[in-house]
């Protein structure tokens, strides 16, 4: 995806017009032209900011799809992640924006430089299968590469091979379930540290597909591929590169290194830092004044300004959820934290980081972050293991936050034991959870970005004001809608002519009829929220966009978390051999009588889980707003006869290992004969 901002020439669609800005005005105003009528009009810059994420307005770029007849605007401009085109291709367009890399910056780019450019290029493109990868390379590909990857915004996509109008020389000749099984067996036997050969490789996957083969019919049986075919796959992972370099040796040590100044950027969201830390603070429940635990701080900073960019605050433990909602909340404005919070400065950062710095956290670590980031224009910046003066900045932001705010509230625990002696944290807490984000968005906008900041030199928010006074815009996502598909997690689901089975859910769409002819059983791309189950967005390899399919049994899933949903889901696997919506609807009742009985329990730990249950997927500065009224739960209704009697400590219990798994699962009292086991797909990173 490109980046966006209000500048002069930006076209975008608002109030069912097309308009271009044609000059910015004193006092953040843009002048914008009607395209078809030319009449113009004057906008204050922060109205069209609004629109922008309330859905109403969407910025047109010219590599955006046409609208065909009967297809809706929404439906054309919908996003298409990288996960949807080839590995082979997306890795052709990699190679292509590292060769233009250093041209980019050239205005205008002379053609003895873009020469220069293909012979340096050449000299280093000794391998054969470099060059097979990414073909032969000539001043006038460079040219074609230049205009289409700026034209486009800078949009990565550009740069990907258009392989639908050729004849399919670059297509995959193996059936979808061999390359699904040959991807899976490169990634798993390539995470070891110990050397891997092709053979090796080779001969598990003949292994799998011979396993597959007995299930199979005599026709539908699947080919083992060949050994080069397998070679190029694990050359086009680079894989066998990265296996290579975990392998070497860590030559620098802590006691032997003498740390310098980082020089940091000059413009904001230039580079943002974003980690997550446990608060040294225990809140109460607001019903009944009991201990609930510590959260989890998801926070992103701005290094240019040291400017509070956004956060997550919750029970959810350190995952790919909470860092989604800590970059949603970054790149949208926040414009009313005065009236929710009661903060005497508006929050004025937002927009889409240039670079995000990330350690190599388990949360991190994935395609579906790289992906998010990439289109979203966003360069990811992993920092080496066990360095986190690679990311002083926000390391530094939690310090001020613990002695700053939260070593000063009742009920701290201090940053280790020795700091806390024998102070009672848990007897001593009272602060509520509703009152936790009115603190945290006070001491940010109010405290931390309004004083003297000694690294800076300068206070956070004068230097924010300053950088966008004198002629920084913002990058912003063309629709608030596309930001949030972008953000969401990746699966594949066959359509099926009752809908789509996700999670033991069931969800359908008229809209879905037309796309199951067309892939013919073939996996569909799904794009699902794990905070929020009650629809999922199904992407349409034909028509380029995502179709949302909302579930069958919207009163079961409305909040429901898929944490949640699992939990449920292992109480009635425990007992019945198929799940059905009616067992789920009464197991989620009866597990949330369990939940309300067990906030009498003073342990902690117990207390913490029913936290969760309560906020599980959603950040505290939504679950501290009151619920509407048509949402209230109704009375809980008896168990069935077939569930047996459980206890709140039972039915939500941690693994023995915390390290293993974050998720919390169902431990039965007296084990059924047969274990049970529980799909984990949707878990994968």
């Amino acid at each position: 995806m490109s980046q966006h901002r209000f500048i002069t020439g930006a076209r975008l669609r608002w109030q069912g017009a097309t308009y271009q800005i044609i000059r910015l005005l004193p006092g953040a105003q843009a002048n914008l032209e009607d395209v078809l009528t030319g009449a113009t009009t004057v906008v204050e810059v922060v109205t069209l900011v609004k629109a922008l994420f309330a859905a109403e307005l969407v910025f047109i770029a010219d590599h955006r799809p046409v609208v065909t007849p009967g297809q809706t605007q929404e439906a054309a401009t919908a996003p298409r992640s990288l996960a949807d085109y080839p590995a082979h291709l997306v890795a052709i367009a990699r190679y292509r924006l590292t060769a233009i890399a250093p041209l980019l910056t050239l205005a205008p780019r002379p053609r003895a430089a873009v020469s220069a450019r293909v012979q340096e290029l050449k000299a280093t493109q000794l391998a054969a299968a470099e060059r097979t990868l990414h073909s032969s390379l000539s001043v006038a590909a460079f040219y074609r590469w230049l205009d289409a990857y700026t034209s486009s915004g800078h949009d990565l996509r550009a740069l990907i091979p258009a392989v639908q109008e050729r004849g399919g020389a670059a297509a995959s000749r193996l059936r979808a379930e061999v390359e699904t099984l040959a991807t899976a067996t490169i990634q798993d036997k390539y995470k070891v540290n110990e050397k891997v050969a092709i053979d090796d490789v080779l001969h598990e996957l003949a292994v799998r597909l011979a396993d597959e083969n007995r299930v199979r019919p005599p026709q539908d049986q699947l080919a083992l591929p060949s050994r080069a075919t397998l070679a190029r796959r694990i050359t086009t992972s680079n894989l066998s590169q990265e296996q290579s370099q975990r392998r070497l040796q860590r030559t620098a040590k802590h006691a032997a290194t003498q740390y310098g100044e980082t020089p940091y950027p000059v413009w904001p969201l230039e580079r943002v830092e974003i980690d997550h830390t446990r608060t040294d603070l225990i809140v109460i429940d607001d019903r009944d004044n009991l201990p609930l635990g510590r959260l989890t701080l998801t926070y992103c900073l701005d290094t240019a300004t040291r400017y509070p960019l956004g956060y997550y605050l919750g029970f959810e433990p350190p995952s790919y959820l909470t860092a989604m909602e800590c970059l949603h909340h970054a790149i949208c404005p926040k414009p009313d934290v005065r009236q929710l919070y009661g903060a005497a400065h508006p929050w004025l950062a937002y927009g889409i980081p240039a670079t995000l710095v990330i350690d190599n956290g388990k949360e991190f670590i994935g395609h579906d972050l790289a992906d998010a980031c990439l289109l979203l224009g966003s360069v990811l910046q992993y920092t080496p293991v066990q360095t986190p003066q690679f990311k002083a900045a926000v390391e530094r932001m939690f310090g001020s936050l613990n002695t700053m705010l939260f070593h000063t509230l009742p009920g701290t625990t201090f940053a280790d034991p020795v700091e806390r002696g024998h102070y009672q944290s848990a007897e001593q807490a009272c602060v509520y959870l509703s009152a936790v984000d009115k603190l945290l968005n006070i001491f940010l906008v109010d405290i931390y970005a309004e004083r003297f900041h000694r690294g800076l030199g300068a206070i956070p928010a004068r230097c924010w004001e300053t950088k966008t006074q004198h002629g920084f815009a913002p990058a912003l996502p063309p629709s608030a809608a596309e930001l949030s598909i972008l953000l969401g997690r990746t699966t594949t689901r066959v359509v099926q002519h009752y809908g789509i089975e996700f999670a033991s859910l069931r969800y359908n769409s008229a809209d879905l009829a037309p796309l199951r002819a067309q892939l013919q059983g073939q996996p569909a791309k799904v794009k699902y929220h794990p905070a929020d189950l009650s629809c999922l967005h199904v992407y349409d390899p034909v028509a380029e966009h995502y179709i949302r399919v909302p579930a069958l049994d919207q009163e079961y899933t409305h909040e429901l978390s898929l944490w949640k949903h699992r939990v449920i889901r292992q109480a009635v696997l425990a007992e019945q051999a198929q799940v059905d919506l009616v067992a789920l609807g009464e197991a989620k009742r009866k597990l949330q009588q369990l939940v309300e009985d067990g906030r009498q329990r003073k342990r902690q730990a117990t207390r913490t889980r029913i936290a969760r249950w309560d906020t599980a997927g959603k950040p505290t500065r939504q679950a501290a707003l009151p619920a509407p009224a048509a949402t209230t739960e109704p009375n809980p209704t008896p168990a069935p006869a077939s569930l047996p009697a459980m206890s709140a400590t039972t039915a939500l219990a941690l693994p023995a290992n915390p390290e293993a798994d974050w998720e919390l699962c169902f431990i039965p009292r007296q084990r059924p004969e047969s274990p049970v086991t529980v799909d984990r797909e949707e878990d994968a990173a």
